[in-house]
């Protein structure tokens, strides 16, 4: 008798243990309702020296495109307060960053946003090299980013 009792208590156990895994893994399985995509912004970002070299410390421009991924127009009513601008690792011989130090914005108006970034330290210059950077682009509940290559050579 007490092996039988054993046993359905083992047996009851196990179909417990069973019966809960199925429901976690109906759970896990089901799609969540909410949109992965809304509040986001799509990003796109290119850089060129511009008119900063080595040895100078003039600025470099990043051509910023903004998007709404949900309808596929352009976000035209973004102002240099949404824009972050961060520079990732060291240049071999970099003193000094451009983390966000925007010295020159334009609204193209076409989804559009050329910035212009220069060095935080005064009197600090660029180095040859490629320059990784992080552009940021928040308004209100709506955000996105892209990694982009600054060279500068």
């Amino acid at each position: 008798m007490k092996n039988t009792s054993n046993l359905k208590a083992r047996l009851m156990i196990v179909t417990l243990f069973a019966v809960g895994m199925l429901v976690a893994l109906m759970l896990a399985g089901q799609k969540s309702s909410a949109d992965p995509k809304k509040g986001a912004l799509q990003v796109q970002s290119q850089a060129a020296q511009g008119q900063a070299a080595p040895g100078n410390s003039q600025p470099a421009n990043f051509l910023v495109l903004v998007t709404d991924p949900d309808t596929g127009t352009a976000v035209t009513d973004l102002v240099q307060a949404d824009f972050k601008i961060i520079n990732h690792f060291a240049v071999t011989g970099q003193t000094c960053g451009f983390s966000n130090n925007i010295v020159g914005f334009a609204n193209v108006g076409t989804g559009a946003y050329q910035i212009r970034v220069g060095l935080v330290v005064p009197g600090c210059t660029w180095v040859a090299g490629d320059y990784l950077a992080q552009v940021m682009v928040a308004r209100g509940s709506e955000a996105g980013q892209a990694a982009v290559t600054l060279s500068v050579e």
